[in-house]
């Protein structure tokens, strides 16, 4: 990018995180991180409503999460873009104090006072914080952002979080997959030819990206991912380890206490973070309850190699998803030049032991696992336009088709083609004579359909038949629908299904819930997510 002419509009680089939020702009071709309010790097993504009906972002929002559990959201990010009725938002509910609700389109929402959130509304709350913080800082209007998401993000959750950038004032120009925006930041004008491995382990989700390196070209070659798969499962293992003593030791159950489990799942992700650095820790969590009138306490010592027995399985499932993703392209450890780590949760030391021994080289240190991403990020925008750009070849983390008559899933554009890309086919015969056509679409690694995401669905009058349909993939793997309807001409949908007429999607869930078995693999049904799905398609 050198000699190239400076943006006339400056663009942010946003990494909104299950855990925290991180800004960075790009200044004199130097992406810089942006300094919160209370002059950290990050901010808590937290939203609360106080006790006056005023919503507060950030460390200030975190600061009730005790004394106001209900109100108080925090880990939107594994929520949103999900529906309500599916298995892992069904999960997920016991583990959140605050109540997760059906919002107007069947999505997941949250309950704010006598309100009805959606997660996109949520998530833009601190996207809209984090964008007055920057224009402060920076002294400008900053109205454009490149906002990054996890490589394995179904098309309806990166909608999702494009529609929070709208609703926070932004002009979305990019969604970039963060593993790729973390390459950028290690490789950025540094002339390298290397094959990289991303490993990105952070608050509520788990990537891998394997990229080749050579200059400013950045090409993915490989990608794989748990989106229930981060830090927050690390700390519901140390919460279960905890409710399980205080059961043991006094026969009280404190699940059923949101003040007590909040003080708990603080001092359990203190205590992780603490043992990163020292070999033994513990919860002090006094007056927690108590019994017969007499106050009890919740004293727990937590040694590192008790957390690494709590959690070596989670560790471990991100190794069998770097393999998978390995294997796709024939590729060894031993092939891989660098291990670049993404995301807090990276930093523990079995995750980097683990590392060390299944690759044969310890991970790159040179990369800051929380700001990486926003720096990358900061200088995809920055490149936007620019004669001397950055060129990103991205692909499809999950593949996408239509539903069969038999349920099955057929594939139409198969995980790991490069983005942007098309697939054109012939519509079918309605499946009854004289009826419309409907062609539900899906994406996900199942050959069931129950077991993938719904995307939508287009219906069209019978006449269609035989005529041509293209599903076409952006460079953000936004899908795009185009097809030629007899009545109105040449149309093209835009997915995720809230796009779609409202007696649509009333159709759409009463088809839903003739389909509405609950998939039969463990993996799924114990919180596994597309982690399940994946183990399926292999």
């Amino acid at each position: 990018m050198a000699g190239a002419p400076p943006r006339e509009k400056p663009i942010l680089g946003i990494d909104l995180g299950t855990t925290n939020t991180c800004v960075a702009h790009v200044r004199n071709r130097i992406p810089r991180v942006v300094p919160t309010d209370k002059g950290s790097l990050v901010l808590p993504s937290v939203v609360a409503l106080s006790d006056r009906g005023e919503f507060l972002v950030g460390g200030v929002a975190k600061d009730q999460m005790v004394t106001n559990p209900k109100k108080t959201i925090y880990g939107a990010k594994r929520l949103i873009g999900r529906k309500f009725n599916s298995v892992v938002v069904q999960e997920l509910r016991s583990y959140y104090s605050y109540d997760i609700v059906e919002g107007p389109n069947g999505e997941a929402a949250v309950a704010l006072g006598d309100e009805v959130r959606t997660l996109p509304q949520v998530s833009a709350l601190v996207l809209e914080h984090v964008k007055k913080i920057a224009e402060a800082f920076l002294g400008r209007p900053m109205g454009e952002a490149v906002i990054s998401v996890p490589a394995y993000y179904n098309d309806n959750q990166r909608q999702a979080v494009k529609e929070a950038g709208r609703l926070a004032g932004f002009e979305v120009k990019r969604i970039v997959n963060e593993p790729t925006a973390a390459a950028l930041a290690y490789g950025f004008n540094r002339g390298l030819d290397q094959k990289i491995l991303v490993y990105d382990l952070g608050g509520g989700t788990f990537d891998v990206s394997v990229l080749q390196l050579n200059g400013n070209v950045f090409e993915v070659l490989a990608t794989g991912g748990d989106t229930f798969l981060g830090g927050a499962d690390f700390d519901n293992r140390i919460i279960d380890y905890a409710l399980e003593a205080f059961w043991r030791d006094h026969k009280i159950d404190l699940a059923g206490s949101p003040i007590a489990m909040q003080r708990i799942k603080g001092a359990a992700e203190a205590a992780k973070i603490d043992l990163t650095l020292i070999p033994h820790a513990s919860l002090e969590l006094p007056f927690i309850e108590e019994k017969k009138g007499r106050p009890l306490d919740l004293r727990l010592p937590l040694s590192r190699s008790q957390l690494d027995e709590l959690t070596v399985d989670l560790v471990d499932r991100t190794f069998q998803i770097c393999d998978q993703v390995l294997a796709e392209k024939g590729l060894q450890p031993s092939q891989i030049d660098e291990i670049i780590l993404v995301g807090g949760q990276s930093r523990m030391p079995l995750v980097q032991e683990k590392i060390r021994q299944h690759f044969g080289k310890p991970p790159r240190k040179g990369v800051h696992p929380d700001e990486c991403v926003a720096l990358g990020a900061a200088l995809l925008g920055d490149s936007l336009d620019q004669i001397d750009s950055v060129t990103l070849v991205d692909v499809l983390s999950m593949p996408i088709g239509v539903g069969t008559p038999q349920n099955r899933f057929r594939r139409l554009l198969e995980k790991n083609n490069a983005i942007p890309c098309s697939r054109s086919f012939r519509l079918p015969p309605p499946r009854e004579p004289g009826q419309p056509i409907e062609l539900d679409i899906y994406q996900g690694d199942s050959d069931d359909i129950v077991d993938d995401e719904f995307l939508g669905s287009i219906r069209l009058p019978a006449a269609a038949t035989g005529r041509r349909v293209d599903f076409k993939l952006d460079e953000e793997c936004l899908l795009k629908v185009v097809f030629d309807d007899p009545e109105q001409g040449m149309r093209q949908v835009d997915f995720a299904t809230r796009d779609t007429p409202e007696a649509l999607r009333r159709a759409l869930a009463e088809r839903a819930a003739r389909h509405g078995a609950e998939p039969s693999d463990p993996e799924v049904r114990r919180g596994g997510g597309l982690f399940g799905w994946l183990r399926r398609g292999a």
